[in-house]
């Protein structure tokens, strides 16, 4: 009983957690990688699917062999350093779109699983065949996604390009911002002159009505100086 819910559990982790990548790449599959300049050998996309569920499958099992030979630490880890990069590189390539990350990336895949197949062969020669598949596929996948970064240049730094836009948007934004403070400043200053006019003026008038024409105890020179103004005025028109 504990042999075979090993081996489930050897085979459904990494099948698994491929197809739940799988699907959450498809979007992007069916969208933005049609997009990209691929090479002539590049093949269909429904292939993708069944071919890593196979090799997903074989690793699994492979790995439990391994297991149960009691191959040791080092085999068993190789094999799941080498797993967690095969995880790794779907999202760098299809949700990060760094396709130079990824070059990078499924290159260290290709050496890690040849370490693990050569791990593996020294305690279980079948487990070591069983992979052989898997490098196959792996360096195949790395040879199209260095061609794909090569001809593809621009999409090879995402995140570059997306902080030197949220750095433009900041900047004009700020910008934005320094002008509508400038008008709203200057706009309370032309109301502030205005309202300070209409307010001497209103007391030149009140000062005028009451027969003033010099400056009073208590009346503000500027509106005395008004008043004698208006006075003056009036006086040469008549």
């Amino acid at each position: 009983m504990g042999n075979s819910l090993s081996l489930v559990a050897s085979i459904g982790v990494p099948v698994g957690v491929g197809s739940i990548i799988g699907i959450s790449i498809a979007p992007e599959i069916k969208g933005w990688y049609k997009t990209l300049k691929k090479p002539s050998w590049n093949p269909p996309n429904w292939l993708f699917g069944p071919m890593w569920t196979v090799l997903y499958a074989a690793m699994g099992y492979a790995a439990h062999r391994v297991w149960q030979a009691g191959g040791g630490p080092l085999p068993l880890a190789l094999y799941g350093i080498q797993l967690g990069l095969n995880f790794a590189w779907s999202p760098l390539f299809f949700k990060l779109k760094d396709l130079r990350l990824a070059s990078i990336e499924i290159t260290a895949l290709v050496g890690m699983v040849a370490a693990t197949i050569y791990e593996f062969s020294k305690v279980d020669t079948l487990s070591a065949q069983l992979l052989l598949p898997y490098l196959a596929w792996t360096s195949f996948a790395a040879a199209l996604t260095i061609n794909i970064y090569q001809n593809n240049p621009d999409e090879g730094r995402p995140a570059k390009k997306a902080v030197k836009e949220e750095v433009a948007g900041a900047k004009a934004a700020l910008q934005d911002l320094q002008e509508a403070m400038a008008t709203k400043a200057r706009q309370a200053g032309e109301a502030a002159h205005g309202g300070a006019s209409a307010a001497t003026a209103t007391a030149a008038n009140a000062f005028l009505a009451q027969g003033g024409e010099t400056q009073g105890s208590g009346v503000p020179e500027e509106v005395a100086e008004a008043a004698a103004a208006r006075t003056a005025a009036a006086r040469k028109e008549d």
